[in-house]
């Protein structure tokens, strides 16, 4: 990620060490004995089991940042934090992961629009499993913190903005309708591109709150941001192992049968092109959404989970086709820049 691609990338490194390091030492007691910068491809084989992924984009740059865990550092970083001697992670651990991310990734975004970024951030992604491989580009570079157990690393996925948005032909939909008109054009979206573009039929279920006793587990996905004034969120694909090479064998016509590299990269490809399919459609009924860059996530038996956080709510649409189950997650709240 070098400079030409990314305007003033140090900054976004000085805000993020202040901020993590701050959060890390006055909130969850955890000293930070260090840290230094990791280029790309130095975060690929790191043991992570819990992550938080949070889209971003500026009149200057889009893309994403994420806080990356082993187990056993997220463990001393939630007891820290919630005053526990928990050995395990816990359902009731999540809200207390979301809630960290957000106060590292707010307090370097008000450092950062001080200075005139101008940042946008969304509603953070959290995810868990019992590997997660990947969950940025093999272009991302990032921090490792070292504390007094495994370090812990805070990743950014960033690139130099294109303008895409195209003005509002009308006025912009009522707050109240957002999340339903949203969520109703990717869900459209979606089907649009499986059944013209991978000729694939494709079984919708019925939406849901997401809550913890209607989770599930995949292996590879990609989410990406969604935000415009007053609005935050974000819209993600989730799939089994089987439907997703499925689909790829479909895209490339090949006989994939592992999630290799070669077809890892084909979750972000059907994610972006379901994304600009709906905000097509939304940017011309009044909308002004604007661009993101999809986040590969690959790993097993990955759950993710989003904070019950007063405003904020994730819907869930289950998506079946011949050879699997998949997902769609569609999250959404008010944004704290309006």
């Amino acid at each position: 990620m070098s400079p030409q691609t990314v305007p003033q990338f140090d900054p976004f490194l000085n805000a993020f060490i202040q901020a993590t390091e701050l959060t890390l030492q006055d909130l969850c007691r955890i000293p930070i004995r260090g840290h230094r910068r990791l280029k790309p491809g130095e975060l690929s084989g790191k043991d992570i089991s819990v992550a938080g992924l949070i889209g971003i984009s500026s009149p200057a740059i889009q893309g994403s940042m994420s806080i990356q865990f082993p187990r056993s550092t997220f463990l001393d970083v939630m007891n820290g934090m919630l005053g526990e001697e928990m050995t395990e992670l816990e359902p009731g651990m999540e809200d207390g992961a979301a809630e960290l991310t957000n106060i590292i990734f707010g307090n370097a975004k008000v450092s950062l629009n001080e200075n005139g970024f101008g940042i946008q951030m969304a509603i953070p992604t959290l995810l868990t499993g019992t590997s997660i491989q990947s969950v940025a580009s093999t272009e991302a570079e990032g921090i490792e913190f070292k504390t007094d157990g495994e370090s812990f690393y805070v990743v950014f996925d960033l690139k130099k903005k294109t303008t895409d948005v195209a003005p509002p032909t009308q006025a912009p939909a009522k707050e109240t309708d957002w999340s339903s008109d949203m969520l109703l054009e990717f869900v459209r979206a979606v089907r649009k591109t499986l059944e013209v573009q991978f000729n694939t039929k494709i079984e919708i279920g019925s939406p849901f709150k997401k809550a913890a006793e209607k989770n599930f587990l995949f292996d590879v996905g990609s989410v990406i941001g969604v935000n415009e004034s007053g609005f935050s969120g974000y819209f993600g694909l989730f799939y089994e192992t089987a439907p997703f090479l499925s689909l790829m064998n479909d895209m490339l016509g090949s006989e994939f049968k592992e999630l290799d590299s070669e077809v890892q990269d084909g979750a972000s490809e059907i994610t972006n092109i379901c994304f600009g399919v709906a905000k097509q459609v939304l940017n011309s009924k009044g909308h002004s959404i604007t661009m993101a860059l999809p986040n590969l996530i690959l790993g097993k038996d990955i759950r993710s989970s989003s904070s019950e956080i007063k405003g904020r709510n994730t819907i869930v649409v289950p998506l079946k086709i011949p050879s699997g189950r998949f997902w769609i997650e569609f999250s959404y709240g008010e944004s704290s820049d309006s």
